[in-house]
């Protein structure tokens, strides 16, 4: 994975800043690995402007900003808490195997202090299954570009997706850099289907 860290200069003190009790938490909202997390971030984007610059769309979604390369991490200024989990960065990766009949490969979610059982723990609402070294959910597959998402019990960390075919799933691990939850999409991935996951590769306007 590519480990370009995004410097962050808006340095507001060592306590860590907690997230509104009303509000959806971030990582509810990425497991779902579509819009939702991006408009969260636009609900709480007066309290996460101050750990990581944002960018804003018209749609009311916002983001991280990304490295100048689109891969690597934003530390937070300070860590971010919610649902007795530290949070403190964002990481994001794209892939394009193209070349290799592979596809294309997009990674993006959220990093923690805590251990993958323990982040495990507090999303005890979704089905996690064990792959390798890694823990999977929410796995989903369309056939080919017109087909609707269903369900994927074929899904397999490592493995590449059929030819047409694209893969969502929302995956647990461990690496140097802390606990990654991450969504992936990948294999034959669409503008189309981008823009119903991932506004943050549309544009928008800095904050």
């Amino acid at each position: 994975m590519h480990k370009i860290i995004c410097s962050i200069v808006l340095m507001l003190g060592m306590t860590g800043a907690t997230l509104p009790v009303y509000a959806n938490t971030l990582t509810q909202s990425l497991t779902r690995c579509d819009t939702t997390f991006f408009s969260e971030i636009y609900h709480q984007r007066t309290t996460l402007s101050r750990v990581a610059p944002l960018t804003v769309d018209q749609q009311f979604h916002a983001w991280f900003k990304a490295p100048v390369d689109g891969n690597g991490i934003v530390w937070f200024a300070q860590p971010l808490h919610e649902l007795n989990l530290t949070l403190s960065g964002y990481f994001l990766q794209t892939s394009n195997l193209n070349e290799i009949n592979y596809g294309k490969y997009y990674y993006w979610g959220l990093i923690f202090k805590e251990s993958p059982e323990e982040v495990m723990s507090k999303l005890d609402h979704l089905t996690w299954g064990k792959a390798g070294d890694d823990y999977l959910s929410q796995a989903m597959i369309k056939v080919d570009p017109n087909s609707a998402w269903r369900e994927n019990a074929q899904a397999v960390s490592g493995i590449a997706p059929a030819k047409e075919s694209t893969e969502k799933l929302l995956m647990l691990s461990k690496g140097k850099e802390g606990t990654l939850l991450l969504c992936s999409v990948q294999g034959n991935v669409t503008p189309d289907m981008l823009a119903t996951l991932r506004p943050d590769l549309t544009g928008g306007v800095a904050k």
